[in-house]
């Protein structure tokens, strides 16, 4: 993490700083800045003006002035509460689309992340109203209600972005999505066409928009065939690497009726899930079949190569990065402008 070079020179104080010592939100603070007084009750308005004179805050006019001839830096804003988010291979994807776009568009990069079990939208979105950036790209994770907050305390505040999910209807926002939902349906039905009943389903504990989605299609899939949704069969825990993958599947394979199949969150999982199967004495198809989601590089190359469903994560990244720089380039009002890119099935000799 790069550090602030410390100098002899007093540092100027930030509206965080004015935040912390009022006890309200950076979005409070801001919109006291920016006049926006009808946001907040009387005695916040006197709280953050007593707090900003005791600091001896003042705008930043330079900053103003760059922000009118803008920033150049995109945002790439994370919701996530793993240790090691940007180590994941989809996530390298999506930010790989963007720096593409940055790099060819003459912006620069930021990269922030905060944690999506936070109440409120401050810490993410610090760096629009720290003036660091002109738009971002969010990439959430968390509840439902969590990301709608996020999504919708951006849009009030005027800020220009786009989102890998579904967003609210009512929200002017650029969203850019794969068809998680069909592709796990697919590859449901691919495994019910092969005579699989018992079919489980194993992700991570942290609610993710794409995988939500996919969950929603293995048991749209299942339902469709007249097979019954078997909660037993559905396990979530830690986070995607093949450790959580292997203890799911261990703990499924040792049912008195076991799955006869494994459908995995992401391909991470099915690593771990075709150990278990092997360290329980099981072969991969022949006893139990076993997916991922993603198709990752490795994932033809394990033994047995890995049927799985190809997301187009580099595409999702630049998609959005390239809708996002036009519409600050055409300075127009946000609109709602919603893309789903295709996603491919990968027969392979897992399943």
């Amino acid at each position: 993490m790069l550090r602030r070079v410390t100098s002899s020179r007093p540092e100027r104080p930030t509206m965080r700083d004015v935040a912390g010592r009022a006890g309200v939100s950076l979005q409070t603070v801001s919109n006291y800045v920016n006049g926006r007084f009808e946001l907040m009750s009387d005695q916040t308005r006197e709280r953050v003006g007593r707090e900003l004179d005791l600091l001896g805050y003042r705008p930043n006019a330079a900053a103003r002035s760059l922000r009118a001839k803008r920033s150049m830096t995109l945002g790439f804003l994370v919701l996530d509460e793993g240790a090691r988010f940007l180590a994941d291979p989809m996530t390298d994807l999506i930010i790989a689309g963007i720096g593409d776009v940055a790099r060819d568009n003459d912006y620069s990069l930021l990269i922030h992340a905060a944690r999506p079990e936070r109440q409120d939208v401050d810490e993410l979105v610090a760096p629009f109203l720290e003036e660091r950036v002109d738009g971002a790209l969010l990439f959430l994770s968390g509840t439902p209600s969590v990301r709608r907050r996020a999504i919708r305390g951006i849009a009030e505040l005027g800020f220009r972005f786009a989102i890998f999910e579904r967003g609210p209807a009512d929200v002017p926002v650029i969203s850019v999505t794969a068809d998680n939902r069909g592709g796990a349906r697919q590859l449901a039905e691919h495994l019910i066409e092969r005579g699989h009943r018992r079919i489980a389903f194993i992700t991570t504990r942290t609610p993710w928009p794409m995988v939500e989605e996919r969950q929603r299609g293995y048991r749209e899939a299942l339902t469709n065939a007249g097979i019954a949704v078997d909660r037993d069969l559905e396990a979530a825990e830690g986070v995607w690497d093949p450790a959580a993958g292997s203890r799911m599947a261990s703990q499924l394979l040792a049912l008195r009726r076991p799955p006869t199949a494994i459908m995995c969150g992401n391909d991470q999982l099915a690593l771990g899930a075709m150990r278990a199967a092997l360290l329980a004495g099981l072969r991969v198809p022949d006893d139990v079949a076993v997916t991922g989601f993603n198709d990752f590089q490795f994932a033809e190359f394990v033994d047995p190569p890995l049927t799985t469903v190809r997301v187009p994560g580099y595409e999702l990244g630049r998609l959005g990065a390239e809708m996002l720089v036009t519409e600050l380039r055409d300075g127009s009002p946000p609109v709602a402008a919603k893309r789903m890119l295709p996603v491919e099935l990968k027969l392979r000799e897992s399943a």
